[in-house]
């Protein structure tokens, strides 16, 4: 399954979120809209695992795509830009499903507009969760000391975020079994997000969605997801005909070559490189991504301009 990561902090529009409901009686909807330049509109959808989401996109500009992620985690599994502007598929998990509509980069830049259509439906039953003793973070006061990272598709990771919501910048990202101490939790919206604080060498606080955080036992050695963050510089250029140099970088990984990269660029700002199972599948909105792998070194080109080179250390440790 694809991914995809969009840290808050490398989207300076911000992104304007819709509720979508279908009404009585039937099984989906359409939209017609329009965004200009480096708007986002993020449509929200309610489904339950199991079920099949059919998407179609019509847009009248042919850089415009749409992108599908699960809750409030940037985790995508359908990248338009790579993908078509058609989606049919198995929901993996129950929740709220994102839609994101945006213009590519290029076109953003030149503020085009686009008009589009978006149809949706939803059918099929969800799937019946399993009965669990399991302490999950549905409630805002109390609760247990320690939370554990659950419900995550095999190779994500949990944005933990420096505030309860999107829209604030990534911090941190944990993997399946990470645990974190639990500082309470409040609504966002129709979001419950919790307050934690992730333990290691370089411990750090930040704010996790409920959904995947369920009651767990204090980390022992070894156990803490901050163990899987790292810091460094690899070879970079941001232009073709750019000699490389070096930028700094650092990274939060989960389990198998699932890794979230971010490397300063000389300008200012970061630029987002996600990878599952070491094959790099996003980077920031509206960009094209391209992998070539040699040995253990991983060349990397964003945008068709910008290059980067990462060892197989940075994916997977060591």
């Amino acid at each position: 399954m694809l991914a995809l990561c969009l840290p808050s902090s490398l989207i300076s529009q911000p992104i304007e979120e819709q509720r979508v409901s279908f009404a009585a009686g039937t099984s989906g909807a359409t939209i017609q809209a329009q965004i200009t330049g480096s708007e986002i509109t993020d449509y929200l959808l309610g489904a339950g695992q199991g079920q099949t989401m059919t998407i179609s996109f019509e847009p009248d500009n042919p850089s415009a795509y749409f992108n599908l992620m699960l809750g409030d985690g940037p985790e995508a599994i359908h990248i338009g830009s790579v993908a078509g502007n058609s989606f049919e598929g198995v929901l993996p998990a129950s929740g709220d499903y994102r839609i994101r509509v945006y213009l590519m980069r290029n076109a953003a830049r030149r503020n085009e507009t686009v008009n589009y259509t978006l149809n949706m439906s939803v059918s099929g039953s969800a799937a019946t969760p399993q009965a669990s003793g399991a302490d999950y973070a549905d409630g805002l006061s109390g609760g247990p000391d320690w939370w554990q990272v659950t419900g995550l598709t095999a190779g994500d990771t949990l944005n933990v975020r420096a505030g309860p919501g999107t829209s604030h910048a990534v911090v941190g990202a944990l993997a399946n079994g990470d645990r974190a101490r639990n500082l309470g939790c409040r609504m966002n919206g129709e979001t419950r997000w919790c307050q934690i604080e992730v333990p290691g060498g370089q411990p750090f606080t930040g704010w996790a969605a409920g959904r995947y955080l369920r009651e767990g036992s204090a980390p022992g050695s070894g156990n803490s997801g901050a163990a899987n963050e790292a810091a460094g510089m690899i070879p970079c250029a941001l232009a073709p005909d750019q000699p490389m140099t070096t930028c700094k970088f650092r990274v939060s990984r989960g389990q198998s070559g699932t890794a979230s990269v971010w490397v300063t660029l000389p300008a200012g700002g970061e630029r987002y490189l996600d990878f599952r199972d070491g094959r790099l599948v996003g980077s920031d909105p509206g960009l094209s991504v391209q992998q070539e792998k040699t040995g253990d070194l991983n060349r990397v080109r964003i945008g068709g301009s910008e290059r980067y080179e990462l060892p197989d250390a940075v994916l997977y440790g060591g």
